[in-house]
């Protein structure tokens, strides 16, 4: 974890001998030159990093503060009293100013957040984690200030023609209850289950998958006899979670045009619906000289390294050998998504759907 050595109790009160850290905390409002990487609701404090442009850019996974390729970037942590940053941003109205991609894992959401940096006005948090912790704290609270504070801390850009393009982890898609009610134009960015199960299939995804829900209970909203199922099966362990997913886009995708899927083959198979995708997130296109050929790179190489080859072809050469390894789970599976979605899992696509 990083180590904030400067804490700061008085944002009206600044002394900081660096004076491009105190100016950054005055204008916390409305620039994200501070990003919020940890939030301690026992020790009242938000722990922020110095970020520019090029920094968000460079962090391909900002969930993992560390060393590695990818990682947050930033210099300079410090921490704030959370008490202090709720006050501030009790007195700034939330004017929304982002998009959200969201995504049920392992469907290239990294991959469709950088081909949209490339092509428009935006800056990317990639797996922000204080939406993870809203996520986890309103399972407990209704606590409409910090709802407020986090959101406004992730609304924030460098220009005025700029959005910030949130890319939440799975665990967060529970907050598009919240903020499809602030407009937020969305996106579910989501794979073909066979493909989904396959993925959740590979080495230890199977216990990230274990663990990633409460089976009991999506089986029961779903009025499925836990006696004709084996939970503990990964393929079914996947469908459950994919369905999950599905059923609460479906669900709020009925209220208006505020939110789209966009299948993850759909994506691969043609990049260029990036631009589509831009237009229903109402972003802003921006000219890149360098476009075309920083494309080339992120459709070769691991999105979330930069470190090694990786490719469309790779990817569906090693799903296809892991679902001909479980066809049988996996059509087992099929057959109960299509029977909790009401509709066969061949070419499956939503009604609200970018093609």
């Amino acid at each position: 974890m990083l180590e904030t050595k400067i804490h700061i109790q008085n944002i009206s009160n600044l002394n900081i001998s660096d004076k491009s850290l105190e100016n950054n905390v005055k204008k916390l409002l409305d620039s994200p030159a501070l990003f919020p990487f940890q939030i301690d609701f026992i020790k009242n404090t938000i722990h922020f990093i110095q970020m520019d442009k090029q920094a968000y850019k460079n962090s391909f996974f900002i969930l993992s503060p560390g060393d590695g390729p990818g990682f947050l970037k930033g210099k300079n942590p410090i921490s704030i009293e959370l008490s202090e940053i709720i006050d501030a941003f009790n007195e700034k109205p939330y004017l929304n100013k982002s998009a959200i991609i969201y995504n049920h894992g392992f469907c290239c959401s990294t991959l469709l957040a950088r081909l949209l940096e490339e092509s428009h006005k935006i800056i990317s948090l990639k797996e922000p984690p204080l939406l993870n912790a809203l996520k986890h704290f309103l399972e407990n609270n209704d606590a409409m200030d910090i709802k407020e504070t986090i959101f406004g801390l992730h609304n924030r850009t460098f220009n005025n023609n700029e959005k910030a393009l949130w890319k939440p982890s799975d665990y967060a898609f529970d907050l598009i209850d919240e903020t499809q009610k602030l407009n937020i134009p969305s996106i579910l960015l989501y794979s073909p289950l066979r493909e989904y199960i396959a993925s959740c299939s590979k080495d230890k995804r199977r216990e990230w998958i274990k663990n990633r829900a409460d089976y009991v209970k999506i089986c029961t909203s779903f009025n499925i006899d836990l006696n004709e199922i084996d939970i503990q099966k990964t393929s079914i362990q996947a469908t459950l979670y994919w369905c999950n997913f599905a059923k609460k886009f479906i669900s709020h995708s009925k209220d208006g045009d505020n939110l789209a899927a966009l299948n993850s083959s759909t994506l691969l198979r043609n990049p260029k619906i990036t631009d589509a995708v831009g237009k229903h997130l109402r972003l802003n296109k921006k000219f890149n000289i360098f476009k075309k050929r920083n494309i080339k790179k992120l459709l070769s190489t691991y999105v979330k390294t930069d470190n090694y080859e990786f490719n469309a072809d790779i990817r569906n050469q090693q799903l296809s050998k892991i679902i001909k390894e479980n066809i049988r789970d996996i059509e087992e599976s099929e057959e109960l998504a299509s029977q909790i979605m009401m509709k066969s899992m061949q070419k499956f696509q939503f009604d609200n759907e970018i093609l």
